[in-house]
């Protein structure tokens, strides 16, 4: 996977020469200096969560559940003196709040974002997105890094969500193709919004998709049900032998309260990704990077992980050899998503 790299494995520091000189002394030797807008630099993640903690606090915009507090509580564990800010709203809120201050004139009030690539694009093609450091020299698995130096939090997979206890993987299909079959007929669980069909779109094509979704609907006559964690319950009660919207954080949070519930994934596996993107004019640029890094190689990915029953697997655990991971990275993407999954909405409430 593509990441801008720095020039230098130095990263820019906005540092004061006297909290570069207790940094030097903590570490007792000299750190890589360079000329630059931010003044001062040193490379090593110890430097950096040092001049971090001389910065205080860093501002997260975020859209996760009550568990990030316990990812706040264990990076402040590791770093005491510097406070997370976190505010919780949509990723479109936070790119939209962003841009407004950058088109004022103002230096961003916030950090980190987080959310997915689409979303982001504006952001992104106005290169507010921090292209400095390069995230793989500190220990930040390489397939994490997206191609514009945002760092993967996440990554949701989608596939035929069954219950244990009365099916087997093996008794369901291995494609998506092999779920139209009248063996299914009024056991199968589809999303009236077209999910995750609508995202299939993007390899196999509107017209391709459109005409699935017509024959599932035609020989399946599936049940409609909105919502992942609905459909998840609803077969978990035996209405259903499938539904089509199982989702692997849906289903460990179903698991984890004792639904006997599993996920299968299937030739192509439609995922929801998201992103920490540390702003480039970051007002707190040291304990913005300390957090990210610390987040995805010191502990932090874990801990988010129990806490919010999510995972980052760039391939899930269980998916069949040469299965395709299919994801919205674009505007242009997630506008034929939407289109489509319309148009499918309105086939499955077809009488």
């Amino acid at each position: 996977m593509r990441h801008a790299r720095s020039t230098s494995p130095a990263l820019r520091l906005l540092a004061v020469p006297t909290m570069l000189a207790l940094v030097l002394a903590a570490c007792g030797g000299d750190a890589t200096e360079s000329t630059g807008a931010g003044g001062e630099t040193a490379g090593t993640y110890e430097e950096i969560c040092a001049a971090g903690a001389e910065e205080g606090a860093l501002v997260h915009w975020h859209n996760h559940s009550d568990g990030i507090q316990e990812v706040y509580a264990a990076f402040n564990e590791d770093h005491p003196d510097i406070t997370v800010e976190g505010l919780e709203m949509t990723p479109d809120d936070a790119a939209q709040r962003v841009l407004t201050e950058v088109t004022a004139g103002r230096t961003p009030s916030v950090d980190i974002i987080a959310g997915q690539a689409d979303v982001f694009q504006a952001i992104i093609n106005d290169g507010l997105v921090n292209t400095d450091v390069d995230w793989t020299e500190y220990d930040v698995p390489e397939d994490l890094v997206h191609e514009t130096n945002m760092v993967r939090i996440h990554r949701i997979a989608m596939g035929l969500g069954y219950n244990t206890d009365e099916y087997t993987a093996e008794d369901l299909p291995d494609t998506w193709e092999e779920l139209i079959d009248e063996q299914w007929s009024g056991e199968v669980i589809v999303d009236p919004r077209g999910r995750p069909f609508d995202q299939l779109s993007l390899v196999w094509g509107e017209e391709e998709a459109l005409d699935y979704v017509q024959r599932l609907h035609d020989v399946a006559a599936p049940l409609v049900i909105e919502g992942g964690t609905a459909g998840l319950v609803a077969v978990a009660g035996g209405e259903a032998a499938i539904t089509t919207g199982g989702r692997s954080a849906e289903t460990l949070e179903q698991q984890a309260e004792g639904a006997p519930v599993e996920i299968k994934y299937l030739d192509y596996v439609p995922t929801i990704d998201n992103y920490n993107l540390v702003l480039a004019d970051a007002p707190n640029p040291n304990a913005a990077l300390c957090y990210a890094i610390w987040f995805s190689a010191h502990g932090g990915q874990a801990v988010y992980d129990e806490a919010e029953f999510k995972s980052n697997e760039t391939v899930p655990t269980g998916a069949p050899a040469g299965a395709e991971v299919v994801t919205v990275e674009t505007l242009e993407d997630a506008e034929q998503v939407s289109e489509v999954g319309r148009e499918m909405g309105r086939i499955w409430t077809e009488q």
